[in-house]
Order: C-alpha cells, then structure tokens, then sequence
C-alpha cells in the first residue's frame, strides 16, 4: 500500500510539472532565427539555450509599431535565465548570427505560473 501512495505522489508531482519546449536551430552567416509563444498575464518563462558560436540573444513582443525587450544578452554561446510577464503577449525568443559561419542553438523553454 505505501508503495502505491508513493507513486501516486511522484505521479501527480510530473504531472503538475510544466513541460519543456525543446527547440533547436541552424542560423546562416547574418541571419536570424526565433521561437515564439503565446504567455498569459502573470505567467513566467524560464528558458535556456547553448549555440556553437556567438549570437545576439533577445526575448521580445510587439504593440503596434513598438517593440519591447524585457531580455537582451549580446555575442553569447549559452544563456538561461526566467521573467513574469506582466500582460497576455506573443513573446519571441530571437537569435541572431552576425558571424562569419552557420551556428546551431539548442536549447528549452518552460512556461509555468
């Protein structure tokens, strides 16, 4: 019986874990490459990524013709880090090659409140 108990718990603990959007990207030489989202008010992103040569890092969304940027990290091979949203938004996670070779990013994205 307690082995029961405790694999129900364990159970329900995965399942109440949010789940990770793997994603992974090759970038030619001065272009760019995004995975986008939709996070709600209030939600938080947590998110990671490893890329095999420097690159221009930026979560954004849009409003009308601005464009707002609550994470920038510039000329990075790795970066993780988490925000809240503060409104319903399409985010975009971007990344962009100004090098001279093609460079692969892999990494997660996890939305949880």
């Amino acid at each position: 019986m307690r082995r029961s108990l405790v694999a129900a718990a364990l159970l329900a603990v995965h399942a109440a874990s949010p789940a990770a959007e793997d994603f992974a990207r090759e970038i030619a030489p001065g272009q760019f490459d995004e995975h986008c989202l939709k996070i709600d008010s209030g939600e938080a992103l947590r998110w990671r990524f490893d890329s095999s040569g420097k690159v221009d890092f930026n979560i954004h969304h849009h409003r009308g013709s601005e464009v707002f940027y609550p994470v920038r990290r510039d000329r990075v091979r790795r970066a993780s880090g988490s925000f809240r949203s503060r409104s319903s938004e399409d985010y975009c996670l971007m990344w962009t090659n100004s090098g001279a070779e093609a460079v692969s990013v892999r990494g997660s994205v996890v939305r949880y409140r």
